[in-house]
């Protein structure tokens, strides 16, 4: 249902240029007050030894303490404007009142109406491809920008800065925040009241100003509050918000760290208050944008190393598994088969057959899992891998020239898991070299210690030229990633490049820490 047209008097891009404009336009004017001005004092006075006449509530002299019906004791008009000095008395309690502090007050404002013009430029740059969230931050930048407005003596200007704060902020939700009509008839009557009751205590009812400048506060944050979280639901923040229901870890690091650093920025760095809370909420908005792929960042950086250390340990103990399931139940069956079948001549072809499947299984199984590496350790196993070689009908042959100095015992061995990431990086190389590299020799050398261990495996082969290297990487054929996360798992340096013979050479060392 269309809404009628008294709710959307311009189109909205022209309505978010419009507050944007205005935005930028006061948060300048702000800046400029602040910066140069020098606030009236607000108030009409007899010549001492007179009385106080009449004085503006909000402005400097209202502020100062002085109301109607006090003594003047001395007027000080001093040779500059800023020399102007009021000294009043009231039931024997001395009130002051000049120039220079009211001017030093409005200086104190520059860093809040900095922040607005700031928030005011970036709406400005915004404003073409982003013109609702351009228009959000205008109305925020705007207010800020108008506080030094409500500073200054004058009637006028600052009875429009005060009605501005509330005027911009309900102007966005009423043009652009909220969707539900009764929303923003709510933000129109809310400002409207506020407003009104404001002036009418400003200028009708100076002992209700207090309360009534203390609700037209309250209700110019919320409003500006609202335009905010009506700009994120906008910009798809609102589930950002809901998942703080449940606090990540992420969170309970980010909430701390940003609080203490604004509480030491409040005490040591004296800053304000106002303009710490909005920076804070500036911080807020932008972690609620950056909280997942922040989150994903820290995640991948502190867990991803532990999961492939615990993804090798599964892949170990599943392979182990499966090769005690192959040894126990299949290989176990097939050699009684073997074993009745070997009483009957005529099927001795039949009984040849199922021998070759059960060599295949317990080759498998003991690629699976060689029982050597856990009986005897890694020096026999790498042994027993380069027997394999001569076993498997290629056309290379494989040396070996490894000084052990391990022993059979677990205490005069590497650590198990090194053993093992050890033993899959060399069957790895020697596997690549022996399928790829073309080459007729490959060479598995190094020192063994339980303290530390240094392995290389060479080849003669072709090397790793660049193209067929992302060839097989693409097919998934060479395992780099596979050797480069086992040596990560253990804490071993791992380094693949050419070799003293032009082919390729795998170099891993470990040692204790």
């Amino acid at each position: 249902m269309a809404m009628p047209a008294v709710w959307r008097p311009l189109p909205p891009r022209v309505a978010a240029w419009a507050i944007v404009a205005a935005g930028l336009a006061l948060a300048t004017w702000g800046l400029l007050t602040a910066a140069w001005e020098i606030p009236a004092p607000g108030l009409d006075i007899e010549a001492p030894p007179g009385q106080v006449l009449a004085v503006l509530p909000g402005g400097p002299a209202w502020r100062a303490g002085i109301r109607p019906g006090q003594m003047v004791v001395e007027v000080s008009p001093g040779e500059t404007e800023l020399d102007w000095a009021l000294h009043t008395q009231d039931a024997g309690i001395d009130y002051f009142l000049t120039a220079r502090a009211d001017a030093a007050e409005l200086r104190g404002l520059l860093p809040l109406t900095l922040a607005g013009l700031v928030l005011a430029l970036v709406a400005a740059a915004l404003a073409v491809p982003r013109p609702r969230p351009a228009a959000a931050l205008a109305s925020l930048g705007g207010a800020l920008g108008a506080v030094p407005l409500t500073f200054g003596g004058g009637p006028l200007v600052s009875s429009a800065g005060a009605l501005v704060m509330l005027a911009l902020p309900a102007g966005y939700l009423v043009a652009l925040g909220w969707r539900s009509r009764t929303a923003r008839l709510a933000a129109i009557a809310a400002a409207t009241v506020v407003g009104l009751a404001w002036l009418v205590a400003r200028f009708l009812a100076p002992d209700a100003f207090e309360a009534a400048n203390a609700v037209r506060l309250v209700a110019a944050a919320l409003l500006a509050a609202a335009a905010i979280v009506a700009t994120m639901d906008r910009a798809g923040l609102r589930p950002a918000i809901r998942s703080l229901g449940t606090a990540t870890a992420l969170d309970l690091a980010v909430a701390p760290v940003a609080l203490g650093l604004a509480l030491a920025a409040w005490i040591v760095g004296d800053a304000s208050p106002i303009l710490l809370g909005a920076a804070l909420a500036v911080a807020a908005v932008a972690y609620l944008r950056a909280r997942r792929p922040i989150a994903r960042a820290v995640d991948r950086a502190l867990f991803d190393p532990l999961r492939e250390r615990a993804s090798i340990v599964a892949t170990e103990a599943e392979r182990g598994r499966l090769a005690r399931e192959i040894h126990d139940e299949p290989l176990q069956e097939l050699g009684g088969v073997i074993a009745r079948l070997e009483r009957h001549p005529a099927v001795a072809v039949e009984a040849d057959s199922l021998r070759g499947v059960a060599t295949q299984l317990r080759s498998l199984a003991t690629g699976l899992q060689p029982p050597v590496l856990d009986e005897l350790g890694l020096g026999s196993a790498l042994a027993f891998l380069v027997q394999r070689v001569g076993t498997d009908q290629s056309a290379a042959r494989a040396t070996s020239a490894i000084h052990d100095e391990t022993g059979v015992h677990r205490a005069a061995r590497l650590p198990a898991d090194v053993e093992t990431a050890l033993f899959r990086i060399a069957q790895e190389a020697v596997g690549n070299a022996v399928r790829h590299s073309g080459g007729t020799v490959v060479t598995l050398s190094g020192t063994l210690s339980p303290e530390s261990a240094d392995l290389t495996v060479a080849d003669d082969g072709t090397g790793l030229v660049e193209p067929a290297l992302e060839r097989a990487r693409r097919a998934g054929r060479l395992g780099l990633t596979s050797m480069r996360q086992r040596a990560a798992a253990i804490g071993a340096e791992l380094s693949i490049g050419p070799g003293p013979a032009g082919g390729t050479s795998v170099h891993v060392t470990w040692s204790r820490r």
